[in-house]
């Protein structure tokens, strides 16, 4: 038996990068969920990218579906959940992985940039919670895995909005997995560390904002995003069915200094 077998999950923020190319934590998730047997929906905003990534996965046998999704959108939300809801008769998991960053330290942070980062980064979540745990509260039943981050646990010389951000995940996901666990709806969240993503490919242009970040490392290097889907899977799958509002850590030991 697959570990997702019969599972209906939904993971947003999926559709950056396509197969072959380098994938972000939603994409690599998406291809591990696919290939454990369960049922794949892929959000974004990105609709071109979103159906391009889910025509590669269906070709490949899986069955997959690409939503539209604004995550910072209510009623945007509602939409996605009821259609999965009146199509499947269920949803299992949700992987809360859309996200948007800023690396403008406190004094460079504009009102702008801190609403931007944290009305997808924070408001998406907890409306992603709201959703899907009540579509999962009728069946007593589900999973819901957020990605955050070490940046949701430790400081940085940069990046204060996504900061404030991740670190409203950290409090939000031991909150909801309380709230929730009467309806056997178990939340957790990953905490990646620096991994090679779209979202950050850029860093790649400055050599010193590499240094910073990769000597830091105890095992060095950046860590494969796949590495962070594997530790999704394990929180979507039944091997972790007694394990809720807990912090799995995917760093390389960069947090344990």
């Amino acid at each position: 038996m697959k570990r997702l077998e019969n599972k209906i999950s939904l993971i947003t923020g999926a559709a950056s990068g396509t197969l072959g190319s380098t994938l972000g934590f939603g994409g690599e998730t998406a291809v591990k969920f696919c290939e454990e047997g369960s049922t794949v929906i892929i959000s974004d905003i990105d609709d071109k990218k979103g159906n391009r990534f889910t025509k590669q996965l269906n070709n490949l046998g899986f069955q997959t579906y690409y939503q539209y999704l604004n995550v910072e959108n209510e009623d945007n939300w509602k939409q996605v959940a009821e259609w999965i809801v009146k199509i499947f008769g269920k949803l299992d998991v949700l992987v809360n992985n859309a996200g948007t960053a800023n690396r403008e330290d406190v004094l460079g942070t504009s009102e702008l940039d801190w609403d931007r980062v944290n009305n997808v980064n924070a408001k998406g979540y907890f409306l992603g919670m709201k959703t899907c745990g009540q579509a999962m509260k009728t069946n007593r039943s589900g999973s819901i895995i957020n990605v955050s981050s070490i940046y949701g646990i430790v400081g940085s010389l940069h990046s204060f909005a996504y900061h404030a951000s991740k670190g409203a995940v950290r409090s939000m996901t031991k909150a909801s997995a309380i709230q929730l666990a009467k309806y056997n709806i178990r939340v957790n969240a990953v905490y990646p560390g620096y991994a090679m993503t779209p979202l950050n490919k850029d860093l790649l242009k400055d050599p010193n904002a590499v240094k910073i970040r990769l000597n830091n490392v105890p095992m060095g290097g950046w860590i494969p995003s796949e590495q962070i889907a594997w530790g999704i899977l394990y929180l979507a799958s039944e091997e972790s069915s007694w394990v809720t509002g807990t912090e799995l850590v995917i760093d390389g030991g960069l947090t344990a200094q």
